[in-house]
């Protein structure tokens, strides 16, 4: 008897396996390099990853921490890697061939999912310094964001944009952040929402002072580099911070690219399961992003080409893509 209930209870399960979608049992496993994970970005991009994995069960996704969004760029180019963070003016620079890392280099083999989050550019110096203005870094110990990153590469460019040379100080950021606060060097840059930790920190161990673009730095740069926008920094978002009443900075925006494996439906699935069906996953995880409106910041930011996916979903929303930004192939649905 107990045997006949054993192969019974066999059978049973051969059934349900059977009965069961290929899906569940084909999933392909997908890394979506992320940031440090110390970046107030790297929860996004950890709840995204659970929400598409969730909602479009073709494809499980984990996450990596990674070296930032140049190091995640390059490993899309190399084909180490199918999913990454971005951010939009290392994307444009790549894409275009244009910049430090990627001079005369263009690629043009991935596509934009959507862009997240805007994010300022914020050049932050010790009050202690007397320094309140960009050319005053001049010949100044200055981290320009971890070696390597996103932040550092642009504050880079944009300083050789404006004839303006500090004395480097060469870290990860969190070696930086200490350096500010011991009196080492004289500013840090961060890039991200407003208000950052990372600047509401070091101005409660040394007051800081965040600075302004002029109206011809504004000019110059914007005319010289691709990928960032100008924008403004809100007055009193932090509380003790030295700031003009009127802070001009630069904003730049954090997305998801891919390469070229992913089909248009994989792109409409990702897009619908970020915006609709697993949009609680990540506003739940990332608050300060709640209220984004990712369709309309991705339409705001992109100088790529989104995926086809996106685009259809896009356009089926009854939102216009510009020429410019859809790909050729790109299938439109009917």
């Amino acid at each position: 008897m107990k045997r006949v209930k054993y192969l019974l209870l066999r059978v049973a399960v051969i059934a349900l396996f059977c009965a069961a979608p290929l899906s569940a049992f084909s999933a392909e496993l997908v890394t979506l390099r992320a940031l440090a994970s110390s970046s107030g970005l790297f929860p996004y991009v950890v709840a995204i990853a659970r929400a598409l994995s969730s909602y479009y069960p073709k494809y499980v996704i984990n996450v990596a921490e990674s070296r930032g969004n140049v190091d995640n760029t390059l490993q899309i180019r190399s084909g180490e890697a199918r999913l990454a963070n971005s951010i939009s003016q290392t994307d444009s620079e790549s894409y275009f061939g244009v910049g430090a890392n990627f001079k005369d280099k263009p690629f043009h083999d991935f596509r934009i999912l959507w862009y997240y989050q805007r994010s300022l550019l914020q050049i932050a110096v010790a009050q202690d310094s007397g320094i309140t203005t960009l050319s005053e870094l001049n010949g100044r110990l200055f981290s320009a964001g971890g070696t390597g990153t996103s932040a550092s590469a642009l504050i880079h460019e944009i300083f050789e944009v404006l004839d303006i040379h500090p004395h480097y100080f060469e870290s990860d950021q969190f070696e930086a952040l200490n350096a500010y606060v011991e009196n080492q060097i004289d500013g840090v840059v961060k890039i991200g929402p407003v208000p950052d930790g990372y600047i509401t920190y070091i101005n409660a161990s040394r007051p800081a002072r965040i600075l302004s673009l002029s109206q011809s730095e504004m000019e110059k740069i914007l005319k010289a580099i691709p990928g960032v926008r100008l924008s403004f920094l809100p007055t009193n978002v932090y509380k003790g911070i030295e700031q003009d009443d009127e802070t001009s900075c630069l904003v730049t925006y954090h997305g998801i690219q891919s390469d070229m494996s992913f089909s248009q439906e994989d792109g409409y699935r990702f897009f619908k399961a970020m915006w609709e069906d697993g949009k609680e996953i990540w506003q739940h995880a990332y608050p300060v992003g709640k209220d984004n409106d990712i369709p309309r910041i991705t339409l705001e930011a992109a100088l790529t080409p989104l995926h086809a996916g996106t685009v259809q979903y896009l356009e089926e929303h009854g939102f216009y893509v510009p020429k410019e930004l859809i790909p050729e192939e790109y299938v439109p649905v009917r």
